[in-house]
């Protein structure tokens, strides 16, 4: 079983020290846990610019090109030189981009900018992440899922990934779902009892996804509660690799 983490950072982390930093840490945690390639961003594209990070997480790509998968964050704020970056990453083979209105501080309902983003990622086929916390962590900015649907209504053919979410914010995303067919969602913060098998009864399992966080949350809970979920083996096999090579086209 092919196993692809959608959801992991790339470099330090503002709030306490990390363990795991370099490229080589991130590949290292990969191969102990068995996990065959990991969507990744850069961590300085959310603290500090967006561009801050973009470099390095090319250098990764090119380093380590059969496991990581760069996802380059980028942000309406910084205007034009925002999509020169998306035209960038689409130069380069970059299979999507992660977004976060909630650390950049706009909304997904009002930038003029964002709309050329989301049309250029559309016309390139690509991915746009949007979680709505970075981790679990209820002391960090978060996003309500609800502000995703007038972009999904907007874009309808634009493959929209969400995550981050747990407990009653499950609810709201599982109404998203119902309404956007596309719209996916990660599994890294997903805490709630039976959660998986919950969306699976009511979506499906084709638009279920296997994240961790990692580093910022340890790899072995995101494998765990998958691999014991009440769903069937055939399920598991999507939510774990099957889907993101459909959704990646790798």
């Amino acid at each position: 079983m092919k196993l692809i983490d959608v959801t992991v950072y790339y470099g330090n982390w503002p709030y306490w020290p990390l363990k795991i930093t370099t490229a080589q840490a991130i590949i290292g945690l990969m191969d102990r846990w068995n996990i065959n390639q990991a969507v990744v961003a850069s961590t300085r594209s959310v603290f500090l610019t967006c561009q801050d990070g973009h470099q390095e997480l090319q250098d990764f790509v090119k380093d380590f090109p059969d496991r990581i998968i760069g996802f380059p964050i980028v942000s309406p704020k910084d205007g034009e030189e925002a999509l020169q970056q998306v035209e960038s990453a689409h130069q380069y083979g970059a299979k999507g981009l992660r977004m976060f209105p909630q650390h950049h501080q706009y909304r997904l309902d009002d930038d003029p900018t964002l709309v050329s983003i989301l049309t250029l990622a559309q016309e390139y086929d690509m991915v746009v992440q949007i979680p709505c916390r970075i981790m679990l962590h209820w002391g960090l900015p978060q996003l309500d899922v609800r502000e995703i649907d007038g972009i999904a209504a907007r874009f309808p053919k634009l493959k929209i990934m969400t995550g981050g979410l747990n407990y009653s914010e499950l609810r709201d995303l599982l109404g998203l779902m119902r309404r956007r067919d596309n719209v996916t969602f990660e599994i890294s913060c997903l805490q709630v009892f039976d959660g998986i098998k919950t969306v699976v009864e009511k979506i499906g399992a084709d638009r279920l996804f296997f994240g961790t966080g990692m580093p910022l949350q340890y790899p072995s809970p995101g494998i765990a509660k998958t691999a014991n979920a009440l769903i069937s083996d055939e399920d598991k096999e999507k939510i774990f690799g099957l889907n993101a090579i459909k959704l990646l086209n790798l």
